[in-house]
């Protein structure tokens, strides 16, 4: 297993079990972190699995070029990509839990099969397909730091900014120990663990989410635009 892992941004790393937190406010910025980080895992030989709101999965696989549209037809099934409503809302809502075992099984499945050494993982969040509540999203990124570590994997998680506001994105980023910004991924100061989180509120209920300090709240603003 790689002790490091190129995310194919500007000679960026991360390492197995990352859990990396980045925005973008229209497709072309995501594409500039989403098609790399696919691409630089195809060519390593990981599984890499995508997550797609608002776009359909056959138009990430196309702006691949040949190497995606390729592993997404071997046997191996190096990539599969999701329309997010099909992997997140399978019961017809959203759940945290229900996310997380479904995350679950398919890295039980890419272990089983032994395969591949790591997987890469990304989860686009735009807010058009599926857009859960915000309690309830807060738990569901929280949990994954106690999933992520337990299989060699790294897990990048894009945000629009047009559609979660600030306040709801600065919640969101403490849920992430790391953060993609301005062309580096930086540790989050005031990032909160599992424990934390479920601490500061009631999982799965609508309400108020994790309060963002003042002091937190300037370094979110300060490395968004810096």
């Amino acid at each position: 297993m790689p002790k490091r892992v190129a995310l194919g941004i500007s000679g960026l790393d991360a390492g197995p079990g990352d859990h990396i937190c980045g925005v973008f406010s229209d497709e072309a910025q995501r594409d500039q972190v989403l098609i790399p980080f696919l691409q630089a895992g195809l060519a390593s030989g990981d599984k890499c699995i995508c997550v797609v709101d608002g776009t359909p999965p056959a138009e990430i696989v196309a702006a691949l070029g040949p190497v995606g549209q390729a592993a997404a037809l071997t046997v191996g099934k190096q990539l599969d990509v999701y329309g997010a409503s099909d992997l997140l809302l399978r019961s017809g809502g959203f759940s945290a839990d229900e996310v997380i075992g479904a995350w679950k099984a398919a890295m039980s499945d890419v272990m089983y099969s032994a395969q591949f050494d790591l997987v890469r993982a990304v989860q686009v969040w735009s807010g058009r397909d599926v857009l859960p509540g915000m309690a309830e999203l807060l738990l569901l990124e929280s949990e994954m730091n106690r999933y992520l570590p337990l299989y060699p994997q790294v897990m990048v998680c894009l945000y629009d900014m047009n559609r979660f506001g600030g306040d709801a994105f600065m919640n969101l980023v403490m849920t992430h120990p790391r953060v993609l910004v301005n062309g580096a991924v930086i540790e989050n100061p005031h990032f909160l663990t599992p424990d934390e989180v479920l601490a500061k509120g009631t999982p799965g209920v609508a309400g108020p989410v994790t309060p963002v300090t003042e002091e937190a709240g300037q370094w979110f603003s300060g490395v968004m635009t810096g």
